[in-house]
C-alpha cells in the first residue's frame, strides 16, 4: 500500500512541476492577480454597497481563473496523455491505470489549490485596503471566516468539475471534444436548478426526473458562499457544511472510480 501511494504522489509531483513550468499557466496567474489588484481603482465608481460589490468581484475573479485552468490546462493535460503518448510512457513503468487517474487528479487539484490560495490572499489584501479607505459607511464588514468559506466553495466546485474532466477524457478522445463536452456539463450543472424551479408546480414527474439528474450534474449554487462575507450572523449550520463536504468527497470518489474503470478497459492506441 505504501508503494502505491509513493507512485501516485510521484506522478502528482510530475503534474505539479509541469504545470508550474508552463508559461500559459503563469500568464493566467498574472492576469488574475492583475484583475484583482485593479479592484483598488474601479471601486471608486461604485456609488454604494462597495463591500458587497468588491467581495463579489474578488471571488468571481478567482472562480473565472479556476474555470480557465480547468477548461484549457486540465483538459490539455488529459489530452496530452494520449496525443503525446505520455500515458504510454508512464504505464511502461510499474504504475497501474487506476494510479494514473488518481495521480493526475491529485496533481491538477494541487495546482488548483495553489492558484486559489494565491488569489485569495491577494484578494483579501485588496479588500482590507478598500475597507480602510472607504470606512464603515460603505464597507461595514469583512468576515475572515466567511471569506475562507467562500473560497472553499469555489475549490469544491472546481474539484467536482476536475473529476468530471478526468471521466470525460476516458470516455472521449481528443482535447477539443473533451472541452466541448465539459462546457456542456458545466452549463447543465448551472441550468438544472433553474429548470427544477421552473417545473415546481406543473409536472411532478419531470421535476423528480430533474432532481434525479442532480446526482450526475451537481448544483454548484449550493457552494456559493460569497454573499456571507459582508453579512453578519448568516453562518450556515454545521450540518449543512458537513453535508456539502461529504457530497463533494463522495462525488469526486465515485466519478474517479468510474474513470479508473474506463481507463482499465480502454484500448490505448
Amino acid at each position: 500500500m505504501r508503494t502505491i501511494f509513493k507512485r501516485i504522489f510521484a506522478l502528482s509531483r510530475l503534474i505539479l512541476v509541469d504545470g508550474l513550468r508552463r508559461n500559459a499557466l503563469l500568464g493566467l496567474v498574472l492576469l488574475a492577480l492583475g484583475i484583482e489588484v485593479s479592484g483598488l481603482f474601479f471601486f471608486a465608481f461604485v456609488p454604494r454597497d462597495i463591500g458587497r460589490v468588491t467581495t463579489d468581484f474578488v471571488v468571481i475573479t478567482g472562480w473565472c481563473a479556476g474555470m480557465l485552468f480547468l477548461f484549457f490546462h486540465a483538459v490539455q493535460v488529459m489530452g496530452w496523455g494520449e496525443d503525446r503518448r505520455v500515458i504510454h510512457t508512464l504505464l511502461a513503468h510499474p504504475i497501474s491505470r487506476t494510479e494514473y487517474v488518481i495521480g493526475v487528479f491529485i496533481g491538477l487539484l494541487f495546482l488548483l489549490l495553489l492558484l486559489n490560495v494565491l488569489l485569495s490572499l491577494t484578494g483579501y489584501g485588496v479588500l482590507v485596503l478598500i475597507k480602510s479607505w472607504v470606512g464603515k459607511a460603505y464597507f461595514a464588514r469583512l468576515g475572515g471566516a466567511e471569506y475562507v468559506l467562500s473560497w472553499c466553495g469555489v475549490l469544491s466546485i472546481e474539484a467536482m468539475a476536475l473529476s468530471a474532466i478526468v471521466l470525460i477524457s476516458g470516455l472521449i478522445r481528443g482535447s477539443f471534444t473533451v472541452l466541448l463536452v465539459t462546457l456542456s456539463y458545466y452549463l447543465i450543472c448551472n441550468g438544472l436548478p433553474v429548470a427544477i424551479e421552473f417545473f415546481k408546480g406543473d409536472s411532478q414527474l419531470i421535476r423528480k426526473l430533474l432532481i434525479g439528474l442532480t446526482m450526475i450534474f451537481p448544483n454548484f449554487s449550493r457552494f456559493d458562499y460569497k454573499g456571507l462575507i459582508v453579512a453578519a450572523g448568516k453562518w450556515p449550520p454545521a450540518s449543512t457544511l458537513s453535508l456539502n463536504l461529504a457530497y463533494v468527497i463522495l462525488y469526486c470518489a465515485l466519478v474517479l472510480t468510474f474513470a479508473a474503470g474506463i481507463y482499465n478497459r480502454r484500448d490505448l492506441k
